[in-house]
């Protein structure tokens, strides 16, 4: 009989840590990494990785992986590109409790317009019952959970293949409570109930609450609402985690001005103070909006004075970090087709071809310009982004001439207003593929990547290789969904040099493991859990890109969580060895009183 499960040999081991690597063997037993060094004794499985990085699995700390990891257990856009663990319920969005109503979490609007037409924006609250005889019908999936324990069992039970830090959602507790009457204050008895279902959760194990504030129903709550159920958090040792105020609700915006992004961040530290409860800011960004858009020289001192306002509330005692988006574009989702960008008058004439043939018609056209002036189309807004098409790009077209060209630059060519211009481009050739890019400036996310305490994330749903949203606004899942942790790799420590690949290396897994008070995980140790990514430094790299996001990275080898192999040579196993993690038992967050 083997004396071990699994050797990895000869491998350079960049351990979490931020220690240099070195070189050496690691042998598991069960889920666990028994020793290493040089290792005595066989292995049912033995792995050579001569010349190849052996490091924790990769930690994303801001995942919407729960939301969709019912449906795709064995999360094949996570584990194909080395993630092993997800922190999930983030921006307020969680798959339970659950009452009376399913809130829109965004991967249902493949077929949302089927069971509630809309033209503009979706209703975002419907009938429970509703929701899972679609489920029902569309993926043979019993939704039988109720409470946030329920969920965690249910999942549990399915399997998984990877390991699962539970966050409770606000968004989802709010639409709970409150269902669709949620534009409003909520009142005394609403937030006790608020509060009820915040305990329930820590009683359970979620790791704390999240809030997504520019998101309904969230986005109506008052500072108070969130103080007093952050203190629930706080009771049992919690975390907040807060999709913090920064754009409003984006939906239709008639005002000149967006929201001042500083605000939300100095009210998410507030929130910190009065409830003494830890704060992570979700996917940071500057706090401040200059116009026209910055060079890189202002983008970094606009940063560095916003990194500033959270090194200030931590001299003061406050427990503050925050996590960043490694890529400019953003997360989730992006564009496919150019005619998404008008998805509203896209949904109403039919189709794509169909919409060209429209903004033939003077009338039409005059119509649909009108509704973008107004502020009626948030994903089109001149009043609040007066710059959108010096970001809206075309990634393919028919016409060579406008490939990697902006609206704003074709426009300018043509001698055009850029909304004529964007459609005339759509009549002329209604699948040419256009998206939005540079949400933020390369030299913005540097400051916040080699900042001492950052972790790294990747804001997105874990999807199979063929998700796709068929209807307008025609989305397609972001790259970052399959390769946001090789490019931050590849482009962060072999392209720019920003950081050692110890430093990167430790943003990913131990820095995270730390925050979410993870017991064993996040650092390759004698004791610890198995969780393994295997790769070739060379060789990674994401190979998704706007045009074809869902490709799965290259380099990637081999990936262990709790000790089984997921990934082998590059494909999945199918194990699910996952683990649902609960608070009260993976982690050394206590409550203060429960």
């Amino acid at each position: 009989m083997s004396k071990y499960d699994i050797i990895v040999k000869n491998g350079i081991i960049v351990d979490g840590t931020g220690r240099k690597p070195f070189k050496g063997s690691i042998a598991i037993k069960e889920n666990r990494i028994i020793c290493i060094g040089e290792i005595k004794g066989d292995a049912e499985i033995v792995i050579d990785a001569r010349g190849l990085i052996v490091a924790p699995g990769f930690i994303d700390i801001h995942s919407h992986a729960d939301e969709t990891l019912w449906l795709y257990p064995h999360a094949p856009s996570l584990v194909l590109q080395g993630v092993t663990t997800i922190v999930g319920g983030n921006c307020g969005f969680s798959p339970a409790p659950l009452r009376k109503w399913w809130l829109l979490s965004f991967w249902e609007l493949d077929w949302w317009h089927e069971i509630r037409p809309f033209k503009y924006y979706p209703e975002i609250i419907i009938p429970l019952d509703d929701f899972i005889e679609e489920v029902r019908k569309r993926y043979g999936i019993e939704v039988t959970w109720r409470s946030f324990g329920d969920y965690l069992m249910w999942l549990e039970e399915k399997g998984i293949s990877v390991n699962y830090v539970p966050l409770v959602g606000h968004n989802t507790v709010r639409a709970q409570v409150m269902g669709p009457d949620y534009r409003r204050k909520a009142r005394e008895k609403e937030l006790y109930e608020m509060k009820m279902l915040i305990e329930e959760a820590m009683r359970a194990g979620a790791f704390g609450m999240s809030t997504g504030l520019d998101y309904e129903p969230g986005a109506y709550a008052d500072i108070e609402e969130i103080v007093e159920l952050a203190k629930v958090v706080s009771k049992y040792g919690g975390i907040y985690a807060t999709h913090w105020r920064r754009t409003g609700v984006r939906k239709e915006r008639p005002e000149l001005q967006p929201p001042e992004k500083i605000k939300g961040i100095l009210e998410a530290i507030e929130i910190g103070r009065r409830a003494k409860v830890a704060v992570q800011i979700s996917h940071i960004m500057s706090g401040y909006t200059i116009r026209p858009p910055p060079p890189p020289g202002l983008a970094s001192v606009a940063t560095r004075v916003t990194i500033k306002v959270l090194e200030e509330a931590r001299k003061e005692g406050l427990d503050i970090q925050f996590d960043v988006i490694p890529t400019t574009s953003g997360g989730v989702f992006t564009f496919s087709y150019l005619a998404g960008i008008l998805a509203p008058w896209a949904r109403e004439h039919g189709s794509r071809e169909a919409l060209a043939k429209a903004l033939r018609i003077p009338e039409v056209r005059q119509e649909i310009k009108e509704a973008i002036l107004r502020g009626k189309w948030w994903y089109i807004n001149p009043r609040h982004d007066p710059y959108w098409a010096d970001r809206l790009v075309i990634i393919d077209s028919k016409d060579e001439r406008w490939r990697g060209r902006s609206i704003a630059s074709i426009a300018k060519e043509l001698g055009k207003d850029s909304l004529d211009t964007l459609f005339d481009l759509i009549m002329d050739d209604p699948d040419i593929k256009g998206t939005y890019i540079n949400y933020v400036s390369e030299a913005e996310v540097m400051e916040f990547v080699k900042y001492k305490d950052s972790m790294i994330c990747s804001d997105t749903f874990t999807l199979d290789f063929k998700w796709e949203l068929k209807a307008p606004p025609y989305f397609l899942p972001h790259p970052n969904t399959y390769g946001v942790f090789p490019y931050f790799i590849r482009r962060y420590v072999k392209e720019l040099r920003l950081l050692s690949l110890e430093e990167a290396i430790m943003k990913i897994t131990s820095l995270p493991a730390k925050r979410m008070h993870l017991l064993e995980r996040g650092i390759v140790k004698e004791r610890a859990y198995a969780d393994i990514v295997i790769f070739d430094l060379e060789e990674l790299r994401d190979q998704g890109d706007l045009i074809e996001p869902r490709r799965k990275p290259r380099g990637i080898e081999y990936v262990l969580v709790n000790g089984v192999l997921v990934v082998k040579e590059g494909e999945l196993t199918g194990a699910r060895p996952g683990k649902v993690l609960r608070r009260d038992r993976d982690s050394d967050l206590r409550p203060s009183q429960a």
